[in-house]
């Protein structure tokens, strides 16, 4: 097993490249949460239509009648941090080889400690059952 330097990942600079602002990361979300394409949040039927001034959010299901976002249905539902923030926390948190702190996350998000607290430990609820249906498998 290959020791620390020989790891690969992105750099700092790198990470923030990908997502230099709030639409590109929405749009990376999008692409990974929905490659298959776009489904309700709240119902799971893929007969949805995007809202033309995207209020009170950006798409809307044909079925339940019921807005949604690339939020809504997962571990940021709930919350206000943008989801460049999200991005580049799940990064840290997952490829870290011994973890990554709240505190560093308030240090390198700027959002307060409790939040990224509860931001971490959503985090980690959502790696450990993705890890529990892959052991299924």
């Amino acid at each position: 097993m290959p020791g620390k330097s020989k790891r690969v990942g992105l750099n700092v600079f790198q990470l923030f490249d990908l997502f230099p602002d709030e639409m590109t990361a929405t749009e990376w979300f999008e692409k990974v949460f929905w490659a298959e394409g776009r489904v309700c949040g709240h119902c799971g039927s893929d007969r949805t239509v995007e809202r033309k001034n995207h209020k009170p959010m950006p798409y809307r299901c044909k079925d339940c009648r019921k807005d949604f976002s690339v939020r809504t249905g997962t571990v940021m539902q709930h919350s206000k941090i943008p989801l460049r923030k999200w991005a580049v926390a799940i990064y840290q948190i997952t490829n870290s080889l011994k973890g990554t702190s709240s505190m560093k996350l308030h240090r390198d998000l700027d959002v307060s400690y409790a939040c990224t607290w509860h931001l971490s430990h959503r985090i980690r609820e959502a790696w450990d059952q993705f890890v529990d249906e892959e052991i299924r498998w």
